[in-house]
C-alpha cells in the first residue's frame, strides 16, 4: 500500500513538472508557435466574454432601477415593450440590424461585433429577471449611487472588450462607418445615432430620465477608465507571468 501512495505521488509530481515545463515554453518571451499563440487568442476570447457579461449585468442593473437607460438600451426597452418580444431578441433584432447599416456603409464586423450580442442578450435578460423579483430603493440618493455603480461596472466591461482587440462593438462600428462615409468625426457621428436612439426610444415610450442624463455625463470617462485599469491589470499579470517563468527550473 505505501510503495503504491509512492509512486502514485511520483506520478503526480511528474506530471506537475511536465505541466510547469509546458507553462515555460509558452510563456518564454523567445517562444514562438501554436502555443503561445492559442494561448493568446484564449486570453482575448476571455476578456471578450467577460467584458460582454459584465456590460449586460451592468445595463440590466441600470434598466431594473427604474431611473433612466442609455440612448441605445432606451430604443431596445421601447421596441420590447412595443412588440411583446423577449429582451434577449430585442437586443438581437436591434443590433442585427445596426451591424448590417454598418457593413452596407463600408465597415466588416469583427468576432466582438458578432460574438458580444449574442452574450449580452440572453445575460441581461437572465439578469434582469432576477432583478425584478425584487424593488428598487425607495430613496434617489441609493438609486443614484446605484446608477454610477453600474456606469462604472460598463466602462470595466467595455475596457475588457477593448483590450481583447478583436473588433469593436455595434455601436462603434455604426460610428466609424458613418464617418468614412460623411468625413465628419466618429464623435460626431456617435452623438448624432445616440439622440436619434434616444429620440426614437422616447416616442416610443422607452425609459428616460435621470439615469440618462448620468450615463450622457459619465459613460465616457468611465470607458476611458476602465480601460487603463483592464490594461493595468493585464500588465501586471503579464509581469507576474514573466517572473513565474524565471522561476521555473531549468
Amino acid at each position: 500500500m505505501l510503495l503504491y501512495r509512492a509512486d502514485q505521488l511520483e506520478v503526480a509530481e511528474s506530471r506537475s513538472r511536465r505541466a510547469l515545463r509546458r507553462l515555460a515554453l509558452i510563456l518564454d518571451p523567445l517562444t514562438v508557435g501554436r502555443s503561445r499563440r492559442a494561448l493568446a487568442w484564449a486570453v482575448r476570447i476571455e476578456l471578450l466574454a467577460a467584458g460582454a457579461v459584465i456590460i449586460a449585468v451592468s445595463v440590466a442593473v441600470m434598466l431594473w432601477n427604474d431611473l433612466g437607460a442609455g440612448p441605445l438600451d432606451v430604443f431596445i426597452s421601447a421596441f420590447r415593450s412595443r412588440t411583446g418580444l423577449p429582451l434577449t431578441f430585442a437586443v438581437w433584432i436591434t443590433i442585427g440590424v445596426v451591424t448590417l447599416f454598418a457593413w452596407a456603409l463600408g465597415r466588416r464586423p469583427g468576432l466582438a461585433t458578432i460574438v458580444g450580442p449574442l452574450v449580452v442578450g440572453p445575460t441581461m435578460q437572465l439578469a434582469l429577471t432576477n432583478l425584478e423579483r425584487f424593488q428598487p430603493p425607495d430613496w434617489l440618493v441609493v438609486r443614484i449611487a446605484i446608477h454610477l455603480l453600474a456606469v462604472g461596472a460598463a466602462g470595466i466591461g467595455a475596457g475588457a472588450v477593448m483590450a481583447s482587440r478583436l473588433g469593436q462593438g455595434p455601436g462603434e462600428l455604426l460610428a466609424l462607418a458613418a464617418s468614412d462615409r460623411s468625413g465628419r468625426s466618429e464623435q460626431r457621428m456617435r452623438l448624432m445615432f445616440e439622440a436619434a436612439f434616444l429620440a426614437i426610444g422616447g416616442l416610443l415610450g422607452g425609459p428616460i430620465g435621470l439615469g440618462t442624463v448620468l450615463i450622457a455625463l459619465c459613460i465616457g470617462p468611465s470607458v476611458a477608465r476602465g480601460r487603463r485599469t483592464v490594461a493595468a491589470g493585464l500588465d501586471a499579470s503579464r509581469r507576474q507571468l514573466s517572473a513565474a517563468y524565471w522561476t521555473l527550473p531549468r
